[in-house]
This record gives C-alpha cells, structure tokens and sequence, in this order.
C-alpha cells in the first residue's frame, strides 16, 4: 500500500485529472438520458454532477441541476424510474417514464450508450488528427526469452512478424491468441529482417515458464505519431472503438480460459489501475490523453449495455422482455433483481480493485 500512496504523492495533479475525466465521459453518458427523456415527452427530475450529499443546485423549467460532494460520475433522475424502489413514485403519471411506450423506454435507456461512443469517436478523431501513437500494422520481436522456442528457432529481436501459417498478422492480440490456441503444434512465421524476407518454423509451448508466452518473445507493435487528416483521423477513430469493443468481447474468454496456478491479478483494471494509466497518459500530451478518454468512453458504453441487472443493458433488457409479453413485469421483482445486481457489481468493483493494489505495489 506504501507503494500505492507514493504513486499518489509522485502525481499530485494525476487524482483530480482522473476525477474530471470520469466525471466528464459519465456526464456525456447521463446527457444522452436526459436529452432524449426530455425529447420524448418525459418529465426529468434531476441532472446531478457526482453524487450526494448536495453542495448546490440551479432549479430551471422544473429541473434541478446540481452539483454534489463526491465527484465520481453522476445521474439523472426521471419521474417514475427508480430500479431500486419498490415504490415508484409518479410511475403511471402524465410524463412518467412508465407512461411511455416500451420503444421511448428503450431509446431513453440506450441513449447513454450511444452517446459514449459518439464521445469516443469525436475524442479519437481530434487525438488522430494532432498526432498521437498510432500502430502502423506491423507486429515487431522486442525480445527473446533466452532458451526459448523462438530463441532455438532463431528468431531475433527487431524482426516483423508478417504471417503466421499463412494468416497475416498485424496485431499483438492476434498473434498472441494464435500460438496460444496452437501450442505444441509447429507453426510457420514468415518474418522481416532488415528488409528482407526470412521463414521460420517453431513449436509453442503449452506449458511456459510463469512470466513468458508459448514462445518467449516479448512483441510490439510499431507506430507512428505523424498527424493525419481529418477523414482518415475519423476512421482511425471508428476502427479503433471496434477493436476496444472486440478485446472486451474476447475478456472473458480469456479469464475463464487462464491456466490454473496462474499467479499475479487477472488482466483487468479498475479505477485505481484506471487513475494509474490516466497519470502517464496525461504524461505524454494531449493527444494521448484524449486517446485515453476515448477509449474509456468505449469501455464505459459496452459494459453499461451488458444485460446484467443495475445496468443500463439489465433495465434494457426488462424493458424489452415486457413488450415481448405485452404486460409490465412486477416492478417489485424487477426492484429486487436491480438491487442484488447492484450489490454484485459492487462485490466485483471491490474484487478488481484489490487486483489493482496487487498489481500497483507489485504483488
């Protein structure tokens, strides 16, 4: 925990960065709900910045927008939504959110999704377009694992890895899913060596020492930070949320798929590890700081979408099944599954930020 706190003291502008960022993409999240509840006819309540207890508030046309003493993210409050109570108040009622079709429910419930990633693709295209690391396509060998597979292979560092058995390669995650799902079969890389072409064959090991892959190299891939124009910055911006959104698709495949006895926390972060990468992004300008919100953004808007109850997707999901069913489920039972979600979410948040100091004091 020394560790943690000496991070903390190291960057003292790192924690309040990170506060207004997070606070910032969950706003963004909130205003898709409050903008489209307003649009289709519902009364909202509030639109809070963090959470309570209340510092102040601004009462204008009906709404109160206020500004709260916990600075983490924020909500807003629409007439006769409350997932968590077993009495709504105003549900039913002229402007209610349950006196509008299930089609309204849903836009308004999925709005703040959208607008996340409406979020990433704007901040990504500006962080693109000023000029920020951007990966060229090519997989290079930063280092060979001494005894290795790859080392008996001959593979060295600096080489590009062009294709593996015929499939090219121009992301670290693929080529590290492929000898994965390939170990102790021999496979056949065709290389780059100081521009010239060089084909290698190697085995994977199923079982590699702890701190090392199939084949021991360590990869990375290489970049570029030269500005571009605005309409390739946008498709930049666009394929770079699809593979965010595809790595979270494949997480949990790969914790359920982890070796036993795997030592060290899982790969996944949360807000300490969050806070941790927020420090040395802002560290390299803003453009990589920008790369890093949207990219959170990406992450915040896929996870709300997820069926699970508490969620913005779990609340989807009820809504949804109701139509199907042309009748309302109970909103007692649907209270009661919202709050067990919510306890869960915060067991899991407590169990990934755990991970976190584990792996922010080296443990």
């Amino acid at each position: 925990m020394g560790g943690l706190l000496q991070y903390f003291q190291d960057h003292p502008l790192a924690l309040p960065l990170f506060l207004v960022m997070f606070t910032a993409i969950i706003a963004v999240h909130e205003f898709g709900h409050y903008l489209t509840a307003r649009l289709l006819g519902m009364r909202v309540l509030e639109f809070a910045f963090g959470f309570p207890p209340r510092l102040l508030a601004i009462r204008h046309g009906g709404i109160d927008y206020s500004v709260n003493a916990l600075p983490f993210g924020g909500f807003v409050r629409i007439l006769g939504q409350d997932d968590f109570s077993i009495e709504q108040v105003g549900a039913g009622e002229p402007g209610s959110f349950t006196s509008k079709p299930w089609w309204a429910q849903a836009i308004v419930l999925a709005s703040g999704v959208v607008m996340n990633f409406i979020l990433a693709i704007a901040v990504l295209t500006v962080a693109f377009a000023a000029g920020t690391p951007t990966s060229t396509g090519q997989v290079r060998v930063d280092r060979v694992v001494p005894g290795s597979p790859a080392e008996a292979a001959g593979i060295q560092p600096g080489d590009i890895v062009r294709s593996i058995d015929g499939q090219p390669m121009t992301k670290t995650g693929d080529l590290v899913n492929y000898v994965r799902t390939h170990a102790d079969k021999e496979v056949k890389l065709e290389l780059e060596r100081n521009g010239r072409p060089v084909t290698i064959t190697s085995m994977p090991r199923a079982q590699p020492p702890e701190g090392e892959g199939p084949l021991g190299i360590v990869l990375g891939e290489v970049t570029t930070n030269e500005p571009v124009p605005l309409p390739q910055a946008f498709i930049q911006a666009v394929g770079l949320t699809g593979d965010v959104m595809q790595q979270i698709a494949e997480l949990p495949g790969q914790l359920l798929n982890r070796a036993p006895g795997t030592q060290g926390p899982p790969p996944v972060g949360g807000p300490i590890e969050i806070f941790r990468v927020t420090a040395a992004a802002s560290e390299f300008g803003l453009p990589t700081f920008l790369k890093l919100v949207g990219v959170i953004s990406v992450n915040l808007g896929v996870l709300n979408i997820i069926p699970f109850p508490g969620l913005d997707g779990g609340r989807l999901f009820f809504v949804l099944l109701g139509a199907a069913l042309r009748r309302r489920i109970s909103p007692q039972v649907e209270a009661a599954i919202h709050a067990v979600g919510f306890v869960l979410l915060l067991g899991l948040l407590v169990v990934v930020s755990v991970a976190d100091i584990r792996r922010a004091t080296g443990g």
